[in-house]
């Protein structure tokens, strides 16, 4: 998988087995010149197969696709697996955060950043992250 240079994470989209990790998506704001937004991920990969990308929290006062997100995670293993499963069980986990349906960072509804852009807002760096190295993979 290709990378946007500005969105990093800890796990490795081609390794078998389960992996827990962050996406790392850069926020600056007034009162700090450089920071984080870390949105949760977990990647389960078993053997060849197609990619499957699980979604939830694009709104953050819609608690059911994270909830259940994040227990599908704690779930699966990687025998129950043929191929790839990405999940980011908080796609936009500020609005997740502040239980908004927006993001309250950049007031942006994330299921209108797509397909995102590499120099845009955190909502459109997600976007873009999701849309060239998530989506392109499967």
């Amino acid at each position: 998988m290709s990378a946007n240079p500005r969105v990093t994470t800890d796990c490795n989209y081609e390794v078998s087995g389960k992996q827990f990790g962050y996406l790392d998506v850069p926020s600056s704001r007034n009162d700090s010149a450089w920071g984080l937004v870390r949105l949760p991920i977990c990647v389960i990969r078993n053997a060849q197969g197609p990619t499957v990308l699980l979604t939830g929290g694009s709104h953050g006062d819609e608690y059911e696709g994270p909830l259940s997100l994040l227990k599908l995670a704690r779930s699966l293993s990687p025998a129950d697996v043929r191929g790839r499963i990405i999940i980011l069980p908080m796609l936009n986990y500020p609005a997740v955060l502040g239980g908004t349906r927006v993001s309250p960072i950049d007031g942006v509804n994330m299921n209108r950043a797509f397909p995102g852009r590499s120099d845009g807002t955190l909502s459109q760096l997600i976007a873009h992250y999701l849309t060239r190295v998530c989506l392109d993979s499967s």
